[in-house]
């Protein structure tokens, strides 16, 4: 594995969370220019601001058409999500990643030494998250190590001017031989002995890192209830409609930790201003159903957003609608 980091993720948001971490790893002391500029802001086509990564603090900027703010929408703005930077500085990321822009990424990082191993799909209401597998040891040896000092040569003794002339002590030879003997007969026996087995060192156990993050979107809902239409210029809940949101609160009863956003919207037909005012009022006509069908209030946001994103130019009825995006 080298000096690598290896992702697992499961969901493309997430995913790219991971990757993001895995970078922090191998760069640990990376600013937040550095990081943007490592990640230029076209690899992200939903991008809403020219970076993919913003400060924290700066999240007061990005609000809806009600002058609310919608940060949460579009960056991993929780504790567990955020990244922070050597400097302690708190760095949000986009969280909205398409299919395209998501391959892009992981094409873009291997520059880098991450590879996305796999990206699973989420399934209901699965948790998304993702795992980093990467060998510390390898890269810490990777970094530029400082220059050592260079060590000082160690100095000759200086020579004695004179040999001091000694007597032999003549009587002293004899003992010296009897213990050259005994020391020669224990080196031979030692040298008998049989040597211990060279003992291998361990393996090196790759660190893991194991993240996993509650998932932001929940495919279900989104394919399977945003089918809540209105009649031209009102209001009014079709039957066919309560029965889609009828569904949909037995839904989030059994899972009450979803949190959704109503957006609203309206057909080309009228001024721009009455549709906007028509879209806030259907995306509140449809939470306040929810909300009599059970739903705690402060799991439901509401949005309006006129005829600015119609889904068929053809057939107006299909634009008078509300959409479901899940929060949590």
């Amino acid at each position: 594995m080298s000096n690598k980091v290896k992702v697992y993720g499961k969901a493309q948001s997430r995913t790219a969370l991971g990757i993001a971490n895995a970078y922090l790893i191998l760069n640990p002391d990376v600013t937040l220019d550095e990081l943007n500029a490592a990640f230029p802001g076209d690899l992200n086509s939903a991008n809403r601001c020219d970076t993919i990564f913003i400060d924290v603090n700066e999240a007061d900027k990005f609000t809806n058409s009600e002058g609310k703010s919608n940060y949460e929408m579009f960056f991993f703005e929780k504790e567990d999500e955020v990244l922070t930077l050597k400097s302690g500085q708190k760095v949000a990321m986009q969280q909205l990643w398409q299919r395209e822009d998501f391959d892009k990424l992981v094409e873009w990082v291997k520059q880098y030494g991450i590879e996305v191993v796999e990206c699973k799909p989420i399934e209901g209401f699965q948790k998304g998250g993702f795992t980093l597998e990467y060998d510390a040891a390898a890269i810490a040896a990777a970094s530029v190590a400082e220059p050592q000092p260079a060590s000082q040569p160690i100095e000759p003794a200086p020579a004695k001017a004179e040999e001091k002339k000694k007597k032999c002590n003549w009587w002293l030879l004899p003992l010296i031989i009897l213990l050259i003997i005994i020391l020669i007969i224990l080196l031979m026996r030692g040298c008998n002995k049989e040597q211990p087995a060279a003992v291998e060192p361990e393996p090196v156990t790759p660190a893991v890192v194991d993240t996993v993050v509650p998932a932001d979107t929940v495919e279900a809902i989104q394919k399977e209830f945003n089918a809540a239409q209105f009649a031209a210029a009102q209001t009014k809940l079709t039957e066919e409609s309560k029965k889609v949101l009828d569904d949909l609160a037995e839904m989030l009863k059994k899972h009450p930790n979803v949190k959704l956003l109503i957006v609203g919207h309206a057909s080309s037909d009228g001024t721009q201003a009455f549709n906007q005012k028509l879209s806030v009022e259907r995306a509140q006509v449809a939470a306040d159903y929810l909300i009599s069908a059970g739903i705690e209030k402060d799991r439901i946001k509401t949005e309006g957003r006129g005829s600015s994103e119609p889904i068929d130019k053809e057939h107006r009825e299909l634009n008078r609608r509300t959409e479901f995006v899940v929060l949590e």
